[in-house]
């Protein structure tokens, strides 16, 4: 059996800080992909601006149930169970290489109408059409790379997604020179050097995982029970990953109705929080690997004592990127955009907009363990019941209707992660609080039964 650590805040940090960085390195690679793109011309930057949000959503199912194959490799690390470790991943893999490959067709067929139905007009429709079809053969790639990344960071070597991050950029960054540019061919180069990028990335995790990640015979049995136990944390992880992309789309919406000024600066501070957000989402996971580890060595209370560590972190990763963001305030933004109205509009959000995070950052905690526990259902129900209660009818009425503009937007947002907060906690307290609760389909419980 493996020795539990105690719960500190070092301890966390060494899982978090590869996924930082790694998180980090793949909003980098949308950042320069953007940047190209914008020398080539207006109408290729506005096929890209397009195209790669539907491409972003098929990622999101494969996503999702990636982090089932996460929570149950660590609880099974946790129990000294390889042979349930090496089940878990292979079940996992198949799942989503099949998942990937339908998915990615689906895309290759649908991409134009995806197009035409976000109002793409005939100048865009042909370039972002290319894009999207290209990308689709990198659909079960990512699946692969997502689901391998998941099962070697449940077993704490979180270096593996850094890695993959730091590759897929070196590969991404100069071959889209080369295709871009020299070979003219624009968004269609863009997307070669991505799917190019994301196969180097799938092709370097499976090297890596032959020899960090355990191997055994397959057992077609336990195979199809174990795609059940993934169905039950996946979907609703995906369900909820799903659901805030299209609120995201909503709440743009909502600031392009403002004014055209409004929606630039929401955009470039909506950014701001993407990076905020990637900094609490490392520490979050963290958190969750650790405590499901515990769990699969049937410590329940060592699992509950990450609750309070996870908390700690979570509040020192929103506090150092926003105390940064305050303090190069709107200097920060007028490098991003020349436009002082624009300037004027983001800066005035900026402070509210980290302030909305601090709820959402305490609710991550209760998340984080709730996700350890394979209770991913009741993630979904508070994320989506705080959405459609309170995020989008209050960002509707104080930013369009009571005039109040970005700062009425992300007052909504701090209501979201207050009420996300308050229903998250009675499930935590259910579920963690009382020394005699079994947690479903941890393997220790498993062998209770």
């Amino acid at each position: 059996m493996n020795d539990p650590a105690p719960p500190t805040l070092r301890g966390a940090w060494i899982l978090a800080c590869p996924l930082l960085i790694a998180g980090l390195t793949q909003v980098a690679v949308n950042i320069v992909d953007t940047l190209m793109l914008a020398r080539v011309s207006t109408d290729a930057l506005g096929a890209f601006a397009l195209a790669a949000p539907v491409y972003l959503i098929a990622l999101i199912v494969v996503r999702g149930w990636a982090t089932a194959v996460q929570v149950r490799v660590a609880q099974c690390h946790g129990a000294d169970r390889p042979e349930d470790i090496a089940r878990v991943v292979r079940t996992g893999l198949a799942t989503s290489a099949a998942a990937g490959a339908a998915i990615g067709a689906v895309l290759y067929t649908a991409a134009p109408l995806a197009l035409t139905a976000l109002g793409a007009a005939d100048d865009v429709l042909a370039p972002g059409t290319a894009y999207l079809r290209v990308l689709a053969f990198a659909v079960p790639f990512a699946a692969i790379s997502f689901t391998l990344q998941a099962a070697c960071a449940g077993i704490g070597a979180t270096r593996a997604a850094m890695y993959t991050a730091l590759l897929v950029n070196v590969v991404n960054l100069p071959l889209g020179l080369l295709l871009i540019f020299r070979a003219d061919l624009g968004v269609t180069g863009a997307a070669l050097s991505t799917l190019a990028a994301t196969v180097a990335g799938t092709g370097y995790l499976l090297m890596y995982s032959r020899t960090h990640l355990p191997r055994a015979a397959g057992d077609p049995t336990t195979g199809r029970a174990e795609t059940g136990r993934l169905w039950r944390i996946g979907w609703p992880e995906m369900s909820t990953l799903g659901i805030g992309y299209v609120n995201e789309a909503l709440l743009a919406g909502f600031a392009a109705r403002i004014s055209v000024h409004d929606l630039a600066a929401y955009r470039i501070v909506d950014n701001l929080t993407l990076v905020v957000f990637t900094f609490l989402g490392s520490a979050s996971t963290a958190i969750t690997i650790l405590a499901g580890q515990e769990l699969g060595r049937g410590n329940l209370p060592g699992a509950r004592a990450w609750h309070g560590t996870g908390m700690k972190l979570l509040l020192l990763m929103l506090a150092v990127p926003s105390a940064v963001a305050l303090a190069l305030g709107p200097a920060l933004l007028g490098w991003i955009t020349s436009d002082p109205v624009v300037v004027e509009h983001a800066w005035a959000a900026t402070p509210l907009a980290l302030l909305s995070m601090a709820p959402l950052a305490a609710a991550m905690a209760y998340a984080a363990l709730l996700r350890a526990a394979g209770d991913t259902r009741a993630v979904l129900v508070a994320s989506v019941t705080s959405d459609y209660l309170l995020l989008i009818p209050l960002g509707w009425l104080l930013g369009v209707h009571a005039g109040l503009g970005l700062p009425g937007l992300y007052l909504a947002w701090t209501a979201f992660g207050t009420l996300y907060y308050a229903l998250l906690l009675p499930r935590y307290r259910k579920l963690f609080m009382h020394g005699d609760q079994v947690v479903e389909d941890t393997p220790n419980s498993q062998r209770r039964r």
